[in-house]
This record gives C-alpha cells, sequence and structure tokens, in this order.
C-alpha cells in the first residue's frame, strides 16, 4: 500500500529542503516480528542536491526516524518518538546524497519504537524522518496490529535468545547464524520475518549467490516488492545474465525509481550482496 503525498507545484519560499513523496505500508502487521515501512524523499525543487542526508534503513534507523502511532477508533496517541539525527561521519552516521532530479526509498523497520504489551488493533502510522536542518513527516497510516498466531508465538520463542543477543531485527539480520547453523531454504509469503530470513540466506546462505534460486524472492510482495526486483537484479548479475538484469534495472528505473541508486551499484560491479559473501569467504588473519 502507497500513500503518495501530494506536492505544491509552486516553488517554496526560502532555502531548498527535502519532500516526502511517500510512505508505503502493508495493512497488517503481527507483534513482536517486524514493522516496515518504505519512505521514499526527494528535494523540494527540481536542480537541487541535496548532501549528508542521515540514511536510515532495515538495519538500523540512524537516528534519523520518528514515529506516531495512535488508535484508529480515539486519536490517542499511544507512541511518540522524535528523530534524533546527529549527522556525522566522525560518529559513524550513514549518509547518502541525492542528485538533482532524484529520489531515494528507504526501507526501514518501527518496530522497536512499539511498548511492550501494546494491544492488538486498529492503529494509524505517522513517520517522521529528519535530516538537519530539514523534516518532513507523513500524512498518518491505517495499519493493523495483529496478535501473533500460536505458531507465531513459537517461532518468536524460538528466536528470543538469537534476538536478545543481536539487539533488533536489523542487527539480526545481518550476523551469520550461530555456529554455522543451515539457513532454512524456502520462505512462505505469509511468514512476519519473510524479509529478514531471505536477506540472511542470501549473505549467510551455504551457496554460491549465483546458484540460488530467484523463486525465493516470490514472497517478497506488498511493501518489499520493490526491493524484491532489486534482489532479484543482484542475483541476475551474479549469474552473469545481462539481459534478465537489464529487465530488472528497466522496472525499477521506470517503476522504483527511489531504488535506482542499488541497480546503479550493480551495474558498476559494487553489489553490497556480493561485498558481504566476499568479506564472509575472506581467510582471517589474512592480508
Amino acid at each position: 500500500m502507497s500513500d503518495d503525498l501530494e506536492r505544491d507545484e509552486a516553488t517554496p519560499p526560502g532555502p531548498p529542503g527535502l519532500a516526502l513523496r511517500s510512505l508505503d505500508h502493508d495493512r497488517r502487521y503481527v507483534l513482536g516480528f517486524p514493522l516496515h515501512v518504505a519512505i521514499t524523499v526527494c528535494a523540494d525543487r527540481p536542480g537541487t542536491c541535496m548532501l549528508r542526508l542521515p540514511r536510515p534503513s532495515w538495519a538500523g534507523n540512524a537516528g534519523a526516524i520518528g514515529v506516531r502511532l495512535a488508535r484508529a477508533d480515539t486519536g490517542e496517541e499511544v507512541v511518540r518518538f522524535e528523530p534524533s539525527a546527529i549527522v556525522s561521519r566522525e560518529l559513524g552516521t550513514p549518509m547518502f546524497f541525492l542528485d538533482p532530479g532524484a529520489c531515494r526509498r528507504m526501507l526501514i523497520d518501527v518496530s522497536s519504537y512499539l511498548p511492550a504489551g501494546i494491544e492488538p488493533g486498529s492503529y494509524t502510522l505517522t513517520i517522521v524522518y529528519a535530516a538537519p536542518p530539514d523534516r518532513v513527516e507523513s500524512q498518518p497510516a491505517p495499519i493493523e496490529l495483529a496478535a501473533p498466531s500460536p505458531e507465531e508465538q513459537q517461532e518468536l520463542r524460538r528466536l528470543a535468545p538469537e534476538l536478545a543477543r543481536a539487539g533488533s531485527w536489523g542487527r539480526w539480520t545481518n550476523l551469520p547464524p550461530d555456529g554455522g547453523a543451515p539457513l532454512s531454504g524456502r520462505v512462505e509469503p505469509g511468514d512476519p520475518l519473510r524479509f529478514n530470513r531471505i536477506l540472511r540466506a542470501l549473505m549467510y546462505g551455504p551457496e554460491p549467490l549465483c546458484d540460488v534460486d530467484p523463486a525465493l524472492l516470490d514472497a517478497l510482495d506488498g511493501v518489499y516488492a520493490p526491493e524484491a526486483h532489486a534482489l532479484r537484479a543482484e542475483l541476475h548479475a551474479a549469474r552473469g545474465d545481462a539481459a534478465r538484469l537489464a529487465e530488472q534495472a528497466e522496472i525499477i528505473r521506470t517503476r522504483y525509481p527511489g531504488l535506482a541508486w542499488w541497480i546503479d551499484r550493480i551495474e558498476a560491479g559494487q553489489s553490497e550482496l556480493g561485498f558481504i559473501r566476499a568479506c564472509r569467504e575472506r581467510p582471517r588473519g589474512g592480508g
């Protein structure tokens, strides 16, 4: 589900700044699992280049994300978290820049902002993105927070020790499995952890990327659909399939231009999945 935000066509007064082009989200989320949404930002006027913007992602929010969560029926606010972005390369803030006319889509997880014991039900979610001195805010988006099923509760209990050690679902995804434990193969479309499982398998699975079946990505529907196309491009690049890579690149650049930066990196031979794989396979203690 995508909430495209209306923009004033007139040139805004003052110095150039940021605009929030869209907030993409699913309708339903399961409590205890990631709550992924995607924001797309751009400059608020054509021809403007934006520098030193904090880069939140599924791995961490770089202090740049704020959240408002309110009950849909009463409007009562149950979560209010302000962003605290300090953009500093010295402090390790991940950053990006926007070329003139470009936009950037960022998939983020806001589940860590939910208080323990929050009740299932219908809510409205507002996302704030701060890139000092700029700050943009989405319109409230309707979402449902569902209680986990018995099977999902069992899975949460099974993963609880790993999640506690990692500290968040993003860090859990970024860490190799304990003791070289095997990663599960196929992921079901309804799995609330499907994006994290698939990404973890792509980074740390036993088979080379060129041997991974792209059908693995079929489970990435809803809010994950644009990222699924970029990940397919990664797999086609690993296979040396230039034709299918070009197909995915065209889809991204025409339908999801906020992910064009990802395609640019793949085409430049700077695949992030490939880099992680290379680091994993590099002998420790080597030069």
